[in-house]
């Protein structure tokens, strides 16, 4: 079987099909402060300012264009970052947190919940399956937020979900090459740049892309501590920081890249499916 059918089969099993439903650059300075103060969220005179998430309902997703410093993040070391939360309907076919392809129309890197299981994770990197993970604790029907983190260091890939190391291992000659593939948030490709689907059904709270590996001591950190992007602040603490999208406004149109590299997300699909979650 090749790779491609192998990614079908997983991705849609049991049933198979697709649901073909279908500036504001916060400056370093700002960010800087945000770290200092422990404030990560809008600013104080926003209206929206207890906004925590964006909803999905499985009609649209964020595209993010191909930029360089995406290109250069994916093709060595780095972390990707998810809190999301799902969704009481069932996951008939797999729905996607975070993908980005490749020239041929693979998957060079994708995390999806899986179908069916609520309790399952799927992991793509290079367009083969690293993992298909049953997770204790997890449940993607439950009004819940999880933590979901993936880092490379040189050849070593490791995932995470709540702080916990699902799997670490060693995947010699991987040659990463995302090519001129966007990065989507919410959806995927089922051909280069081209048929979205497999959309989200829940909520995203925050995606990061990372240009550094994040070790296990870091991810526990972070997992305790979402509003806080280092644990010991310093001037080059935030360089590796490619790609920050928080969605902590009613944002119409697209999502601001916060991380000051102006990768921002625009929203494609049903943009009125759209919903925000307030904090309760």
């Amino acid at each position: 079987m090749s790779a491609e059918s192998q990614r079908q089969a997983i991705l849609s099993a049991p049933i198979r099909y697709r649901n073909m439903m279908v500036r504001h650059r916060f400056s370093t300075l700002f960010l800087m402060f945000g770290l200092l103060c422990g404030i990560f969220c809008c600013s104080p005179d926003s209206p929206d300012e207890t906004v925590v998430a964006m909803g999905f309902s499985g009609e649209h997703y964020l595209e993010i264009a191909n930029s360089a410093s995406i290109k250069a993040a994916t093709a060595g070391d780095f972390t990707i970052e998810i809190w999301a939360g799902g969704d009481t309907s069932r996951a008939e076919v797999a729905r996607t947190l975070v993908m980005v392809g490749n020239n041929d129309g693979g998957n060079e890197i994708a995390i999806y919940q899986g179908p069916e299981d609520s309790s399952m994770v799927v992991v793509f990197i290079d367009e083969q399956l690293f993992g298909r993970f049953y997770v204790t604790g997890l449940d993607w029907n439950a009004d819940e937020k999880h933590y979901l983190c993936l880092s490379r260091a040189a050849n070593f890939f490791a995932f995470y979900v709540d702080g916990r190391r699902l799997r670490s291992v060693e995947l010699a000659n991987t040659d990463l090459d995302i090519g001129t593939s966007n990065l989507l948030i919410g959806g995927d490709y089922d051909g280069f740049n081209s048929n979205p689907g497999n959309y989200w059904v829940g909520t995203i709270d925050e995606v990061r892309l990372w240009s550094k590996a994040i070790h296990s001591d870091e991810v526990s950190f972070h997992h305790r501590n979402p509003d806080k992007l280092t644990e010991h602040y310093s001037a080059d603490g935030l360089v590796p920081l490619k790609g920050l999208w928080r969605f902590n406004r009613k944002y119409s149109g697209f999502v601001p890249d916060e991380s000051g590299n102006d990768n921002h997300a625009v929203i494609r699909g049903n943009s009125e499916s759209v919903y925000w979650v307030m904090n309760k």
